[in-house]
């Protein structure tokens, strides 16, 4: 059990003259005046002493006793003064016992101390050691429940509330030892942080960022009781550097609707390359992304991103970052740009002609289609064939034209034989019209 000792020291001034003869040289008939005064104080937790009397004594009692004489009491009330001095008349002799006692206004003994000591009429200075006599017994605590980190310099402490058989829960404080190592808490110094009482939670600031602390938190009674709890509990701080990125490297358009992003992964101080994720930002505008709030955000380790639901034909820009575990976001701006494919069919009239040009080919001829996006004379055409009249497939095209045709023979035909076809165009982006305009010719016969 570990005892906290309040201390005052009493110093007894003693003043007289001895009148000769007797024992030793000690004259019992002889008196020495003893002036004694009463008010400093010091603690275990006060290197300093303080000159005052504990608040809580309200009276003081001497007590002055030994052989040959009668014994001397006094008792004097402290109320709010904060030094006492008193003169009292002793017998000189061996071995005069000093004793003092100290009250609460409850007449509950606060403070006892005592010494002897020999009176031979000649100045001389005694002191007395008063020993708290309250409460001895440190409060009841299970240590420290929960270190959490809240960012890069501050963890949260937490514990359930201490008890104690004197100081209520409510005024208890809880000293914090904290150590870079574990079990290197030194508890003979101050501890490094001091709750308010009643506290079952602390947040310790000014932290190194990604570093390991360790804590040991013990509770104190208002009698400066201290429990001995060795319960340790640790925490790192969070990352402080965000990841080291280049930025997005490639956009490039997949459909009418989205657009494939690809990076390099990022590499971090503390999170893995496979735990990073990134933001992806967006605008239609360039260098126009709102950084606050990511449109995307990537699965940890991505190095592509495909961004859906755009608008075909549109210009978008993008910006990615890469996010660690800790929460820290690189600061890059490198903004990559695509444009989503057209999503809108060219505008073709269809088929115009079809002639027989011999017994095994037939001419098709049309206008050129025009397109929002595809020159025309980057436009293909799709021509389907079929013996009968509406029987073409157009899921497979017979025959593609090469780009910007207006005409186009098809031969290797059966002579003597109706063919009937439609003509599609078909722009850069893939998208084909859906006109079945469809003309018909018949192959010249074999012997024509």
């Amino acid at each position: 059990m570990r005892y906290t000792l309040y201390i005052m020291l009493i110093v007894l001034t003693l003043t007289g003259a001895s009148c000769g003869g007797g024992s030793n040289g000690i004259l019992s008939s002889d008196r020495t005046t003893v002036v004694i005064g009463l008010g400093q104080r010091a603690t275990e937790s006060e290197a300093v002493p303080t000159q005052v009397i504990p608040s809580a004594v309200s009276y003081v009692k001497f007590y002055i006793s030994g052989a040959g004489m009668s014994p001397i009491e006094r008792t004097i009330s402290v109320n709010v003064t904060n030094v006492i001095e008193e003169v009292f008349e002793v017998p000189n002799g061996l071995n005069r016992h000093f004793t003092v006692f100290a009250y609460d206004d409850s007449d509950t003994l606060l403070y006892y101390g005592d010494t002897h000591k020999n009176l031979k009429g000649t100045p001389t200075t005694v002191t007395v050691t008063m020993v708290y006599m309250g409460d001895q017994t440190p409060p009841t605590f299970d240590g420290a429940q929960t270190a959490k980190v809240v960012s890069s310099t501050d963890i949260d402490l937490t514990w359930t509330a201490a008890t104690d058989d004197v100081t209520p829960s409510a005024d208890i404080v809880y000293l914090i030892y904290i150590s870079s190592t574990s079990g290197g808490q030194d508890f003979l110094v101050p501890a490094s942080f001091t709750t308010a009482a009643g506290a079952t939670t602390y947040t310790v600031t000014g932290l190194a960022s990604s570093t390991t602390y360790y804590f040991v938190v013990r509770a104190k009674d208002e009698a400066g009781n201290i429990d001995t709890d060795t319960v340790e509990l640790s925490a790192t701080t969070l990352d402080a550097t965000p990841p080291t990125f280049a930025g997005a490297q490639t956009a490039a358009a997949a459909s009418s609707t989205d657009i494939d992003l690809t990076w390099t992964a990022a590499t971090d101080d503390v999170t893995a390359s496979a735990n990073i994720i990134y933001m992806i930002y967006i605008s239609t505008t360039p260098v126009g992304e709102n950084f606050l709030t990511p449109n995307y955000t990537t699965a940890a380790g991505a190095t592509a991103y495909t961004v859906t639901g755009l608008t075909s034909s549109k210009t978008y820009y993008f910006v990615v970052r890469a996010k660690d575990e800790a929460g820290n976001v690189d600061t890059n701006t490198v903004e990559v740009s695509a444009i989503t494919l057209d999503a809108i069919p060219p505008t073709f009239a269809g088929v115009k002609t079809a002639a027989a040009a011999s017994s095994t080919d037939i001419d098709l001829t049309w206008t050129a289609a025009s397109d929002n996006v595809t020159p025309q004379s980057n436009i293909v055409y799709l021509i389907y064939i079929s013996s009968t009249s509406g029987g073409q497939d157009f899921l497979v095209p017979a025959i593609l034209t090469t780009a910007g045709a207006t005409t186009y023979p098809a031969t290797g035909l059966v002579s003597s034989t109706t063919y009937y076809f439609v003509v599609r165009a078909k722009d850069e982006a893939g998208n084909v019209d859906t006109n079945t305009v469809e003309r018909s010719a018949t192959t010249l016969s074999a012997r024509h």
